[in-house]
């Protein structure tokens, strides 16, 4: 006796088999993405302190350009350390800002301190650094004390 194999069996395999790799696919394209939406708000994270870094630094330059901000010799100053910066805020005191864990902050000059003062400094050109070593992520800001002027580049390393 041969048995014979029923057509409804084959064709309900081939519908699980289907609705299988479905779902297979779809948890592939559900990870990649949460990683990707990870990313983007880690970026987020990144270009945020870049801009409040870069706008504390215009601050102190512009400050300096068209009056000061303290009177006193050099006060005008971005300190640098790498995880926080410094900076002077509007009650004349230093406040320092701490950077999230994934970031932190290179410096090309001999001194961690960046004085911005209306004599001296004349075709200095400083670049900082802000580096987010989670997404790899590079923002170069290049400026110079005396001009109103900052230049910024981004790069993936």
């Amino acid at each position: 006796m041969a048995l014979v194999k029923s057509q409804e069996n084959i064709e309900g395999s081939l519908l699980v088999e289907v609705l299988l790799y479905m779902t297979i696919f779809s948890l592939v394209i559900g990870m990649v993405l949460l990683l990707h939406n990870e990313e983007q708000r880690e970026y987020h994270v990144f270009d945020r302190e870049g801009r409040i870094l870069f706008a504390h630094v215009k601050r102190m330059q512009l400050a300096t350009l068209y009056g000061n901000l303290q009177n006193n010799n050099g006060a005008n100053r971005v300190v640098l350390e790498r995880m926080r910066y410094g900076y002077i805020n509007t009650n004349n005191s230093l406040v320092y800002r701490n950077l999230p864990e994934s970031m932190h902050i290179e410096f090309t000059g001999t001194y961690p301190s960046i004085r911005f003062t209306a004599h001296k400094g004349v075709g200095k050109v400083f670049t900082v650094t802000l580096v987010d070593d989670l997404i790899r992520y590079k923002r170069t800001f290049i400026f110079a004390r005396q001009s109103g002027r900052i230049r910024w580049e981004e790069s993936k390393f």
